[in-house]
């Protein structure tokens, strides 16, 4: 093959995949995909060249007027944004979605793909009750969400701050759903809170309520019959009606548990009983 030719197609097939390859397309990065009413966000859009002189451009949903403009040196351009700012016009409990593109004296980029950030709101705390405190894993507890609100779409429930249930702010949960993904003893603490949804078609949630302790007594963690003494904060103390609870499985081993006062929120003994 001549040289000539040769050359000519190689040319040919590095500038296809090059152009293939470069694009004037920006791209855009949160710090974070959702943020509270009150903070601040970090977007960086990135561009694919030093472009010295020319200027990035931040814009909200559909405007074609920049939110912020920023002038820099090197391939990035980093903007700070508060809550108050990244919502405009918007409620809070709004998702906006933002986008960016570069400019270089008359030359405008294309612009990047549009990114989504929730600004929640938040409302007051509700108030959390169970039916009772100590439970074997096949018995069932009522737990019950009290909003300070005649209505709310859903309520949602934790532990430990993990997401176990929502739906209806009243519910009744065994103590193997309580303990989920936990590894198996003989007294487990777990400990519930929850929240509520005021509006369903806004990102609002309320403040966390109350904390409220619940133990799964699993009985089938011992061959022998057992007395727990289990110490408790003078705040939970106060919650428990009782000061005694025994937990059997059939003629099997029991286990009866003494609540005592502590400075530790659960700190059990067991013995084996003669």
């Amino acid at each position: 093959m001549d040289l000539v030719v040769l050359f000519t197609l190689c040319l040919c097939w590095w500038t296809t995949a090059a152009r293939s390859t470069w694009s004037n397309k920006p791209s855009i990065i949160v710090s974070s995909h959702e943020i509270v009413d009150g903070e601040t966000l970090t977007v960086s859009c990135t561009v694919p060249i030093d472009y010295t002189g020319g200027d990035c451009r931040l814009f909200r949903e559909h405007s074609t007027i920049p939110i912020k403009l920023k002038t820099t040196s090197n391939y990035i351009c980093h903007f700070h944004l508060s809550s108050q700012v990244l919502l405009g016009k918007q409620r809070v409990g709004s998702r906006i979605s933002i986008w960016c593109d570069y400019t270089i004296q008359e030359y405008t980029s294309v612009p990047s793909d549009r990114t989504g950030i929730v600004v929640w709101g938040s409302s007051p705390s509700p108030g959390l009750s169970v039916s009772h405190h100590f439970i074997s894993p096949d018995d069932s507890v009522e737990i019950t969400c009290s909003p300070p609100l005649r209505f709310v779409s859903s309520c949602h429930f934790y532990r430990d701050e993990v997401a176990i249930a929502r739906g209806s702010c009243r519910r009744n949960m065994t103590g193997r759903e309580l303990s989920v993904w936990e590894k198996p003893s003989l007294l487990l603490p777990v400990n519930l809170t929850c929240r509520y949804r005021p509006d369903q078609h806004r990102y609002i949630r309320s403040e966390p309520s109350n904390h409220s302790l619940v133990v799964v007594v699993d009985v089938s963690r011992t061959t022998s019959s057992v007395d727990c003494s289990v110490s408790v904060t003078d705040e939970h103390l106060e919650t428990f009606s009782n000061s005694s609870w025994t937990f059997g499985g059939g003629d099997g081993p029991k286990v009866t548990v003494q609540l005592t006062n502590g400075s530790l929120v659960l700190n059990q003994t067991c013995n084996d009983r003669p």
